[in-house]
């Protein structure tokens, strides 16, 4: 069910989100090199109608083409088959931003998608993560907002440079 590369396959930086399928195969990782090895992870997608994140990455790396990445980059672009129907997730699938292991997760619920997030949680650990970030857009008029997962000043730091 993943799809993991270590380059961008062409044409993936000048698509719209419901085109990606004919780049992609379906949830895929990316792993591009950059001069800092630990990378930085970006989930995008993981909601088929929320595209901010993919315009985001296309436009970092566009901005970088030709350049070498100041750090190790990680992209998982997720629901690429709703992204395909512009629907935050097809009928029959889970809300991919609902699937990610939990700490003390069991796999009773052994979804063939949860297995697949769980594969690359594995994958990320190995490659020792500088930080992890999921960008999403919502339907209502908010402004900019970043969430973090512990209330320590470097998170913190983190947050506020977005």
């Amino acid at each position: 069910m993943l799809t993991i590369l270590d380059h961008l396959p062409d044409g993936l930086l000048d698509c719209e989100a419901r085109d990606l399928h004919r780049i992609l195969p379906g949830p895929t990782l990316v792993h591009l090199p950059g001069t800092r090895p630990e990378p930085l992870f970006v989930s995008v997608l993981l909601h088929g109608n929320e595209t901010t994140g993919l315009a985001a990455i296309q436009g970092l790396l566009h901005k970088y083409n030709g350049h070498k990445l100041p750090r190790t980059l990680s992209i998982f672009f997720g629901n690429v088959s709703a992204a395909a129907q512009g629907r935050r997730h097809l009928d029959g699938q889970p809300d991919y931003n609902r699937i990610w292991p939990a700490s003390g997760d069991n796999g009773a619920d052994e979804l063939p998608e949860r297995r697949m997030m769980r594969q690359v949680v594995d994958e990320m650990r190995t490659r020792q993560v500088f930080a992890s970030i999921d960008i999403h857009n919502n339907t209502g008029l908010n402004p900019h907002y970043g969430c973090i997962n512990r209330l320590e000043p470097r998170f913190f730091h983190l947050a506020t440079l977005f």
